[in-house]
This record gives structure tokens, sequence and C-alpha cells, in this order.
């Protein structure tokens, strides 16, 4: 085998998983997954300063900054996974109850079933806890996962799989690729996680759309802070310091342009250039309505998040606007429960993870349906006068209850004309 060849199969190996590994892990029960979860979440609090102070060298953020934002959280969501995924993953039997009655005698199981292998392709701004919740979500459902660090994120998604192999998972269902380009566009998946900007999320749906293979696409957030004019300025001007300061500012759903309504506009700006925040764009809007179609004329759609005294009144509003979610009076940090679906719509992608959502991501439906008895009347030639029958019972089970009376006397005629017709034939 030439050297050249080698290299090649070397690297379509390492950018696959194994199917028949893969395969006894999805046959695995749940709790025998979800124990290789606990571990991890035991063996990550163990080693928390050193997994943090891996994703602090490679962001060049503090040790405490990454233990709150990516180690806290990853433990959760370890923790929502032992507690939840046994229910979310279960199979659902659909029987009798709100069965057609023309369906007699059918039942059905709606099963989770995993896609086989995930490939997720990490971002550089939280390298530890974005791509560990997604690649355990998976897992948990009973898929294999390859893991594509951003560029310089190596050490850290290296580190993530120690950890999982620790735990006791079998190193064919997690693989870590080169943080490369080709990696990702080499890497053999029955689905893809994306993570980053809104300009390589469409170059990597372009390229999935060749092969239909389905994805969960985070894209670019543009984040808009609406302030209406019974918040708490303090508050704000504390909550826009901090969606700054936080990872460097660099996140998807820091704050990137501030709406307040008239009159709290001008002082707000007052305050807000006097603190130095010139990197927010502000804009005065004269009322409630007006701040809406401003945000619904922007082309991304991820989160929102609106400062008010009125919840109900900021409630209300928020469930109007055209975003993934809507967090009040507060900033970024809420999205980090573990049960909360995390996604955009518009130019921010499709598709959630985290939460039920986000797990059943993972996996599609595979429905097993059964009919029991020997009662198959779809088997027949239809007959003259069967329009009538059917007809009969449309409007008799589905229509009107003033007319019920009318169309059931009308299908027992129909259906005893029926009855007389076949036994002539026979």
């Amino acid at each position: 085998m030439n050297a050249c060849l080698s290299e090649k199969l070397e690297k379509q190996n390492a950018a696959r998983a194994e199917p028949a590994s893969q395969a006894r892990w999805a046959a695995l029960p749940i709790a025998g997954r979800l124990a290789f979860v606990r571990c991890f979440r035991e063996l990550v609090a163990e080693h928390a300063k050193a997994l943090a102070g891996a994703a602090a060298r490679a962001s060049g953020r503090t040790v405490a900054e990454k233990l709150a934002s990516e180690v806290l959280p990853l433990v959760d969501a370890c923790r929502w996974l032992e507690r939840r995924a046994g229910r979310v993953l279960s199979a659902r039997v659909c029987g009798r109850s709100g069965r057609p009655l023309w369906l007699h005698g059918v039942s059905f199981e709606v099963q989770r079933k995993p896609f086989g292998t995930l490939l997720v392709i990490g971002p550089g701004n939280y390298p530890l806890f974005l791509p560990a919740v997604q690649a355990l979500h998976g897992l948990t459902a009973g898929n294999a996962v390859l893991v594509k660090p951003a560029p310089g994120m190596s050490d850290v998604a290296t580190r993530f799989a120690e950890l999982a192999w620790s735990a006791g998972l079998d190193r064919k269902l997690l693989k870590i690729l080169p943080e490369s380009v080709e990696a990702a566009q080499t890497a053999i998946a029955d689905k893809v996680i994306f993570t980053g900007s809104s300009t390589n999320g469409r170059d990597i749906l372009a390229r999935l759309a060749r092969t239909n293979t389905p994805s969960v696409v985070e894209l670019s957030g543009e984040d808009v802070v609406l302030v209406l004019a019974d918040a708490d300025r303090e508050l704000v001007i504390r909550a826009l310091k901090f969606g700054l300061r936080l990872n460097g500012g660099a996140s998807c759903i820091a704050p990137r342009r501030v709406l307040a309504v008239a009159p709290l506009a001008v002082d707000l700006f007052a305050r807000i250039a006097d603190e130095g925040l010139t990197e927010l764009e502000m804009e005065e809007v004269a009322d409630d309505e007006s701040a809406l179609a401003r945000i619904a004329a922007r082309p991304f759609g991820l989160g929102v998040s609106i400062f008010s005294g009125d919840i109900s009144r900021a409630r209300s509003l928020g469930s109007r606007l055209a975003c993934g979610f809507v967090v009040v009076n507060d900033l970024i940090v809420p999205t980090a429960d573990p049960r909360m679906p995390f996604g955009g719509v518009k130019a921010s992608g499709f598709g959630v993870t985290r939460g039920d959502e986000g797990l059943l991501e993972m996996t599609y439906p595979h429905v097993v349906l059964v009919r029991s008895g020997q009662m198959r009347p779809h088997f027949d030639e239809h007959r003259e006068g069967d329009e009538h029958l059917f007809s009969s019972y449309i409007a008799m089970a589905y229509g009107r209850r003033s007319q019920s009376l009318r169309a059931l006397r009308s299908f027992i005629q129909a259906a005893l004309q029926r009855e007389k017709s076949k036994a002539v034939k026979t």
C-alpha cells in the first residue's frame, strides 16, 4: 500500500465511528448510558479547575470565569440528563384513546432512534460547554459522536474526551477530529450539529444538501436589549456592562443593540456613553409597537432581552417576537438552564440543542404499528354506492351535531345496501 493511500485511509478511519460499536451502545438500556453520564459528571467535578484552565488558556479568559460559564453549566446539563433523559426518550404508546373509529384495532408505538453518528462542529467562544453538552446529548440518545474543535481548541476537546473515556465510554464512540475545515468536510456523519457564524453555516448547509444530511445550526445573533419606559435604569446599565464583559464579549447572545422607549432613551443613552459602552448600537423608539417593528425588520432571530418594571407586559411583548427566546430583566446567564431549548430562527439558524427538544433532535421517530382482529374493509374493492357510505360517515362523525342524526340514518342505509349488494354478488 503506498503512503498516499495509507494516509487517506487513516484520515477516513479517524473521521468515522465504528457502526458495530454504535449499534451495541444504542442497544444498551438507557440506564446504562446514563450511568456513564453520572460517572462523567463526577469526574468533571473532580477535575473542574484543570478543565476550566484548559478552556481559559485557549480563550484568554480567567479560570474563574470558565468555571462559572462552562464547567458549571456542563455538570448541570449532565444532572439534567440523568434525571430527565429516560422519560424524554421513552417510547410513546398510542392505543385505543383518540383512535379514529374507522381504524379499529390499530395501535402503534413511537420509538426514538439514534441517527447513528453525529458530527459536532464546535465554536471558539465556548469550546467546552457547547460541544460537550451536544456530544453528551447525542451519546445519551445512543449515537456515536465526532467532535471537530474550533481552531486552537483541540486541547479543550481532548480533555473532555479523556474524561469521557475515563468514565467508561468506548473510545470508538467519541472521537476528536483535527481542527481543519477539511476534517469536517470529510467526516462521515448521519447528522451535523454546527455552532458558528451565519456565513459558515450557509456553506455547511450547501454541502449537506448534496446528501440530504439533516442538521441543527446555531448561527450568529444580533441580540437586542429592549428597554421599556418603566425599566430600572441601573439594572439595565449593570446588565449591559456584564454582557459586554462576559467572555470578552464573545458570545452569540451578547448585547449588540439597545432600543429604548422614549422618554427614557435620552438619559439612558447618556449613561451608556458615560460608561464607555460605545460598541453598542443605540436607537430611540416612540413606543412598544415601534420597538417590535424594528426588531422584526432585522434578519437575525436568536434572542431578545426586555427590561421592564411590568413583567406581565414584558412577557406579552416577548411572545410577539420571532426569535428563539426572550429573557426578561436579565442577560445571557438564564439561557444556560439545562431545561431550556436553545436555538434561533431566520438568519440565526434552525433546530435546537439542550432541553427536551434538544435531546429529541438527536433522534428520529420510528413507528411500529400493529393491527389486531380480522377486519380489513380497505382490502375490498370499492362498490357502487360506496361514495354515499363514505360521505354519510364523514358527515355523521365530523359534521354539525344538528345534522348527525340524519347522517346516521343515511350511513345505516348505505351500509345495509352495501351488504345486500355483497350478498347478491356472492
